[in-house]
């Protein structure tokens, strides 16, 4: 590959508060926000010395690190990737910029533990680390199965309280200096629902042609309708990108905490109000089963992709061959078949697998099963004898 320019570098800000992290993109390497710098330089959030390095290498056509695990190194195997995906190609070159798209994550509160996830995302999986334990034969994906001392202060914090720090009130003056240039806002989470500024943080960008809430939906239907009051009440139309990609027993299972019954009960409430529906499709091994099915059934609507390609074991090519071909038919003789999404989801299916991510899904599956009392009974018999 020899062009490794990307545009989103240039315009498009992801900021975690509660992390105290930014990201040049939502799959770009995470840096930590200097406060005593950004104290220094108001409004300069996007601006960062390591920013403004990371441009110029691009424009001298050097690969970034921060983007080699999403991007590069997935490329050059021909896999789904998120530059790949954008749909904006303008070129960019000017160093120094202001965010014309914002994505907020507004805390990890969150009743579901989906089983692509993790503690960073959800309190749901932190919890169930904090009670259980850590996930031992996964010691080597970080601290993803493991609570650390951050966890263990993140749990005392109030909501309220973590709110009231510092660096939450430099982030939001930040936010309120760039909220007139912005033309997309994404708010996503943990579940952004749940968060009691969500009413509040939504009128930031009342003006804002493009403003879309990723929610899981792992929320009671009062919260649900606040929400939807909320995003109601925008001079355009907001929308609700709603995180699902399996249907039944695939959906409950994979989206932890969630009852498929109530999830098609909530889309008839979404109906009822002034908000666009969308969804974004994360793709692992546990769910790709589904890819077909659950495309066919809301095939009017919307649908994005994502692929998990961390942590690598649950990759959509860590499968047994029977599963795979399955798989790769049931898309070759649907409607699907020349999709974009479709020829991803093949070209990177077919990639080869090892032993060590078999026994790292073997782990843990056995791990999320016996601590949710649930069962993988939903999988194609090859795949629950390949996985034993």
């Amino acid at each position: 590959m020899k062009d490794y320019y990307c545009n989103q570098k240039f315009y498009q800000l992801k900021i975690n508060a509660e992390k105290k992290v930014i990201y040049s993109c939502c799959r770009a390497d995470q840096e930590h926000i200097d406060i005593n710098w950004l104290k220094d330089n108001p409004g300069e959030l996007f601006n960062t010395p390591n920013l403004i390095q990371e441009r110029k290498s691009m424009l001298s056509n050097e690969r970034i690190p921060g983007c080699e695990n999403t991007c590069w190194s997935k490329e050059e195997k021909g896999m789904w990737s998120r530059r790949l995906q954008s749909e904006n190609k303008e070129k960019i070159t000017t160093l120094r910029n202001k965010p014309t798209q914002l994505d907020i994550t507004l805390s990890s509160e969150c009743n579901l533990s989906c089983s692509y996830c993790c503690k960073q995302y959800s309190s749901t999986w932190r919890k169930d680390i904090e009670v259980n334990g850590d996930y031992k034969g996964l010691s080597n994906h970080n601290d993803r199965y493991a609570l650390n001392n951050f966890d263990r202060v993140l749990k005392k914090l109030s909501q309220k309280k973590r709110q009231q720090t510092t660096i939450a009130d430099l982030v939001n003056t930040e936010i309120d200096m760039m909220a007139d240039g912005l033309n997309s806002v994404t708010m996503t989470g943990g579940e952004p629902l749940l968060d009691h500024r969500f009413s509040d943080m939504i009128q930031k960008f009342k003006n804002t042609k493009s403003v879309v809430v990723h929610s899981g939906l792992g929320v009671s239907e009062t919260v649900l309708r606040r929400g939807l009051d909320a995003m109601s009440d925008t001079q355009h139309k907001t929308t609700l990108c709603i995180s699902a990609e399996s249907i039944g027993k695939n959906f409950e299972f994979n989206r932890q905490g969630s009852n498929w019954e109530t999830f098609l009960r909530y889309i008839d409430i979404i109906k009822e109000y002034d908000v666009a529906i969308q969804f974004t499709s994360t793709y692992s091994n546990l769910n790709i089963t589904d890819y077909v099915k659950f495309n066919t059934m809301f095939h009017e609507y919307p649908i994005s992709m994502n692929m998990v390609y961390d942590p690598a074991f649950m990759s959509v090519y860590n499968l047994d061959d029977e599963t795979k071909k399955q798989v790769i038919n049931d898309i070759k003789q649907s409607r699907l078949s020349n999709s974009k999404n479709a020829n991803e989801i093949i070209n990177t299916i077919n990639q080869p697998t090892n032993e060590k991510l078999r026994q790292e899904l073997r782990y843990f599956i056995q791990e999320f099963t016996r601590r949710r009392k649930i069962s993988i009974d939903f999988m194609p018999e090859s795949f629950k004898t390949w996985i034993k």
